[in-house]
């Protein structure tokens, strides 16, 4: 009898281990943007990416100007946001810590370039 007991144990502990090694993995980012004159720039496109360039993704933000990307891997990215005919700086080595929420504020300053304009 003890030794199904023991085995459904340590099967228990092996997932339950498994499971918070994985849940602790991934962090969150979170943000909002920001307009020139300090409003919330809503449906704003947002573009981030790993530190060293590689997997770029784009996410759009709230009615509020905020957003929100979660279960991404620890580790530092390049968030760059556009919207109203402007863009933002890109902020560079924002940490991400997992477990954790990271958070970062895009103010757009920056016309974007049109293309097909006349000099």
């Amino acid at each position: 009898m003890r030794k199904p007991r023991f085995a459904a144990l340590a099967f228990a502990l092996l997932w339950l281990a498994a499971f918070a090694y994985g849940a602790t993995r991934e962090g969150i980012l979170d943000g909002v943007v920001l307009s020139g004159k300090g409003t919330p720039v809503a449906f704003a496109e947002v573009f981030w990416q790993t530190a060293d360039g590689r997997a770029p993704h784009a996410v759009r933000t709230n009615g509020s100007g905020r957003f929100r990307i979660a279960g991404i891997s620890q580790g530092l990215y390049e968030v760059r946001a556009q919207g109203l005919g402007m863009t933002s700086e890109w902020e560079h080595n924002v940490w991400v810590p997992a477990g954790h929420v990271a958070s970062v504020t895009l103010r757009l300053t920056h016309r974007t370039a049109r293309s097909g304009s006349r000099k």
